[in-house]
């Protein structure tokens, strides 16, 4: 993955990763739609019929769309939430060259 990056985009991929709580947040932001629908949550009253796999299967009582079809639509959800998912364990594995140690050209005792 460095190899596409600049050695800026690097050095904010890396910071972006050491905030483990703005990863998250932006990790539930990205999935949201993915992972809560039609999920149990604290306080909210569940809607089991709104859920991404469902939403195709009631789409299809309007029109018909065959259960291979269906199947491989679901098939896709699941490919690009694995995708995402992996790209996240990615960002992770980001880091930039250590530097080495930068000599000063100034007498410090001075």
């Amino acid at each position: 993955m460095t190899q596409i990056l600049t050695e800026i985009e690097i050095e904010k991929v890396e910071n972006f990763c050491k905030d483990e709580v703005l990863l998250g947040a932006v990790r539930k932001v990205m999935l949201q739609g993915i992972y809560t629908h039609g999920t149990i949550q604290h306080g909210v009253t569940p809607n089991p019929l709104q859920n991404g796999a469902l939403a195709l299967a009631a789409v299809s009582t309007n029109n018909p769309i065959p259960d291979e079809m269906l199947g491989q639509h679901i098939r896709g959800i699941w490919a690009g939430l694995n995708a995402l998912e992996n790209a996240f364990g990615e960002l992770s594995k980001i880091k930039a060259p250590k530097k080495g140690k930068v000599v000063s050209p100034y007498n410090e005792a001075e």
